[in-house]
């Protein structure tokens, strides 16, 4: 399981070491990484990737909330290797999409995946959730009603 938030900085080719905390936990030498939701790329094991997409491929084809995720997470997705030092190369348009300005990004364990975001766009963040929390909290106590 992917836990926790590690700073890493970039190189100008946009090659990044994946934390070791985190990198222990990928078995190979490859991961898919496509673009994730609020502006962050999310990285996964090709094991984890179908999981990932359960929910979406599951649906009919003639569903357009079918064909838009699947386009945005498939038509997205990149296999990336993983050299001898836990490095990967981030595809320009996946540094794009993350808005990822500077040199400097974060990793953020969040169980079967993993997400990477530019340092700054991660603090705004981060600091709307804080200020969201319990709304957050109880919109999902109000889904299980």
């Amino acid at each position: 399981m992917f836990l926790g938030e590690y700073k890493a900085s970039c190189t100008q080719g946009k090659r990044v070491a994946i934390p070791g905390k985190l990198r222990k936990k990928i078995s190979g030498d490859t991961v898919i990484a496509t673009r994730g939701y609020e502006n962050s790329i999310v990285i996964v094991t090709p094991e984890h990737f179908e999981t990932l997409l359960e929910g979406v491929t599951d649906q009919p084809f003639i569903s357009a909330d079918k064909r838009e995720a699947t386009r945005f997470l498939l038509g997205g997705a990149h296999e990336l290797n993983v050299d001898s030092q836990g490095r990967i190369v981030i595809p320009e348009s996946l540094i794009e999409h993350a808005h990822i300005a500077s040199d400097d990004v974060v990793f953020v364990g969040l169980g079967n995946w993993i997400e990477l975001w530019d340092e700054h766009q991660w603090e705004q963040y981060r600091a709307q959730m804080a200020r969201e929390s319990v709304e957050i909290a109880n919109r999902l106590v109000n889904v299980n009603d």
